[in-house]
């Protein structure tokens, strides 16, 4: 049977979300509309392939993707007249699932710089290139990140400006203002990096951190500052993102220096994780000061 185009007849596709995870369900939306005549189907094709025809408003299909990469779709739409749209195609990038790496960093304490969220190139992390210049295999994931030995074990290595960096999961335990205490080394003048909160896609800048020249890259330094804003408690997105290349990042210890929580509360709950105030977890028997539930207690 022949169809005529009706270029009249316009077509919109977008996925919800985008990107979409690998085993999670993405909704492919269709929003179709002609000057002249109902809709009556939807046709999504994937690679060409015709995946599904959808008969009825609204258009849209669930796709549940098994693995890492980008998928090319088409659509397109028939009126009640039998007049078709032109194809209209957009992309969908499936990225792998976001985990901590060696679990969710608690703050106060330290970021280790090679232990970014496992996820992926362009979702938990960006390298300039694929090539992996550190050769050391700390990880089998980090898809061009340069990790070299150095500091106290390993760090981050042969950093480009190009728009490189990495995220980590973290969980403030204690809100409040807080200081960097950096440890990185560069052969090189004008290298530093900064630090980022990360939400819906949007950054908020923490503090921009200069690596002095320290002679070589094996040689490592502590550099100190404050963050422009105080952290508030809960689960959270931090970006450490390349600003002037070849520097070796270490680790970076985030110290609270004024606490947001005024009141000590003067015995401990059995129910929740207990830290002390450097961020590492403690056990029942620690005497002091712990945060726990996001809150101040005095275990005597």
């Amino acid at each position: 049977n022949r169809i005529d185009v009706d270029k009249d007849i316009k077509v919109k596709a977008a996925s919800d979300p985008s990107p979409a995870t690998v085993n999670e369900n993405a909704t492919i939306k269709v929003d179709a509309t002609s000057p002249n005549s109902d809709i009556k189907e939807v046709r999504i094709y994937l690679d060409n392939v015709l995946k599904t025809t959808i008969k009825a408003s609204p258009f849209e299909y669930t796709y549940k993707p098994t693995q890492k990469g980008t998928f090319n779709f088409t659509v397109e739409a028939i009126d009640a007249q039998d007049k078709c749209s032109d194809l209209v195609s957009f992309t969908l990038k499936v990225n792998n699932k976001r985990t901590a790496y060696k679990g969710v960093i608690a703050i106060p304490g330290v970021i280790e710089a090679e232990n970014f969220d496992k996820g992926g190139e362009g979702f938990t992390f960006h390298d300039a290139d694929s090539n992996d210049e550190g050769g050391v295999n700390y990880r089998s994931d980090n898809e061009g990140v340069d990790i070299v030995r150095g500091g106290s074990g390993y760090a981050l290595g042969y950093t480009s400006s190009n728009d490189e960096w990495l995220e980590y999961s973290i969980d403030v335990k204690e809100a409040g203002e807080y200081e960097y205490i950096a440890t990185a080394s560069s052969g090189s003048n004008n290298s530093g990096f900064t630090l980022s909160l990360v939400n819906d896609g949007k950054t908020t800048q923490l503090c921009k951190v200069n690596v002095p020249n320290t002679g070589d890259w094996s040689t490592y330094k502590t550099i100190t500052g404050k963050l422009s804003r105080k952290l508030e408690a809960g689960p959270q997105i931090i970006r450490l993102q390349i600003s002037g290349p070849y520097c070796n990042i270490d680790k970076i210890e985030l110290k609270c220096t004024a606490s947001g929580i005024s009141d000590i509360i003067m015995d401990y709950s059995s129910d929740g994780v207990l830290y002390n105030l450097s961020g590492q977890k403690v056990d029942a028997n620690y005497r002091g000061i712990i945060i726990q539930n996001g809150k101040k207690r005095l275990n005597k």
